[in-house]
């Protein structure tokens, strides 16, 4: 059976509920308006620490001249990258006090509201986008027709699906980072009855990052430097990243892993003397600093979209050696990028991470090939100037 009928009515059902309540936000907007116009809406969960922040980040940036306004709508769990965000014609505002309260949720209506008049009411052409924010999503059926609804959306888990599926016939362009993801996302469109006129709303756009003009001389280390770089939980199945450092460590093999960012807690206490950690980074430079020294990317990530880290290391010249998931094996190709863990079985998994890893650390040929091929990759595939125009040309900004 095609539940797409339930799912909109059960969306109909929801916006008579709030009804009293988005009114109250439009009343309230309407008593204290927004002292200036704006070309550009956005609306993003947070600017904690993170690869999808990152690319949020760069989506504010390519706003070469125009006036923004960014919406945070959950607490922040840090503020590594606020930062990245504020720019000159941009304005913050976090509202995660009111959209991001479980006892409060009332107030998440009545934002509802306040936002759809503040964006209804501009006099200027303006336009929306939403960096897979759940509170975005149901402000959209409360804007009007004629203005443009985007999206970025960076991976195809259907957990997540189930926020998005009810808005699907509002968002006017939907933007995914890969070719495996616009597939999935299709499939479950045709498994829910979804109308195949939306399929044409999805585009694909690569993220950016910066990449060094050239790659520095890389001496091959007698240790080799495995490194993993992010935040934890259930995607990033970190369990199995530990079980290969034990593997490594009871092969005597010359490696050693350097972890950096927001999950010390998930660390195992048996491992943590046998590990580098060098924290929570927060700038570019210190990051890529760390980049430039390590030798080998490891990820065992249960789904991806394609993780900013990897690019970044990729533009660093550093081997990536990665569950074949999602977008990555769109850029991962064994021998010349890395090598990609193609067992699915969790013990299967740690087996073959250890033994890409057994054969990187022993080819110090075969490394230094990969990082000149990794690095032009980088230049070829990760510019700025082209994710630019590409969110300009999404935005329809000149």
């Amino acid at each position: 059976m095609k539940i797409y009928p339930l799912i909109t009515l059960k969306r109909y059902a929801e916006q008579v509920i709030m009804f009293p309540f988005v009114l109250l936000g439009k009343g309230i907007a309407v008593l204290r308006p927004l002292q200036e116009e704006y070309d550009v809406f956005m609306f993003f969960p947070s600017y904690a620490l993170g690869g999808a922040e990152k690319v949020h980040a760069a989506v504010v940036a390519a706003m070469h001249s125009e006036k923004v306004i960014v919406f945070f709508t959950k607490r922040s769990q840090n503020d590594k990258l606020r930062h990245f965000f504020a720019r000159p014609d941009v304005k913050l505002v976090e509202i995660d006090r009111y959209t991001g309260s479980k006892w409060m949720y009332w107030a998440n209506f009545i934002y509802r509201g306040i936002c759809a008049q503040y964006i209804n009411s501009q006099r200027r052409k303006t336009a929306v986008f939403n960096g897979q924010c759940n509170f975005a999503y149901k402000l959209l059926p409360h804007l009007r027709k004629d203005i443009l609804k985007t999206e970025l959306i960076h991976v195809s888990e259907k957990k997540f699906g189930w926020v998005t599926f009810p808005y699907i016939p509002f968002i006017n362009k939907r933007v995914m980072v890969a070719d495996s993801i616009i597939r999935q996302i299709m499939q479950q469109y045709r498994e829910l009855g979804i109308p195949e006129k939306y399929d044409a709303r999805a585009r694909k756009i690569l993220y950016t990052v910066p990449v060094p003009e050239t790659l520095p001389a890389r001496l091959p280390h007698p240790v080799k430097k495995i490194a993993y770089f992010g935040r934890g939980g259930y995607q990033k199945r970190l369990y199995l990243l530990f079980a290969i450092v034990r593997k490594c460590q009871a092969a005597a093999l010359p490696v050693e892993f350097h972890f950096a960012g927001t999950f010390e807690d998930e660390v195992p206490e048996d491992l943590k003397p046998l590990v580098h950690w060098h924290g929570r980074i927060g700038s570019d430079e210190e990051m890529y600093r760390l980049h430039a020294q390590m030798d080998i990317l490891v990820m065992t990530s249960l789904f991806e979209g394609f993780p900013v880290v990897i690019m970044e290391a990729m533009s660093c010249g550093v081997a990536i050696v990665a569950t074949a998931v999602d977008g990555i094996p769109e850029h991962i190709v064994d021998d010349r990028n890395g090598m990609l863990i193609r067992a699915t079985e969790e013990a299967a998994i740690v087996e073959e991470g250890f033994r890409h890893v057994s054969r990187l650390a022993a080819d110090d040929a075969l490394l230094a090939s990969i990082a000149q091929n990794n690095h032009q990759y980088a230049v070829d595939h990760f510019s700025k100037a082209v994710f630019d125009r590409a969110y300009r040309n999404l935005l329809e900004l000149p």
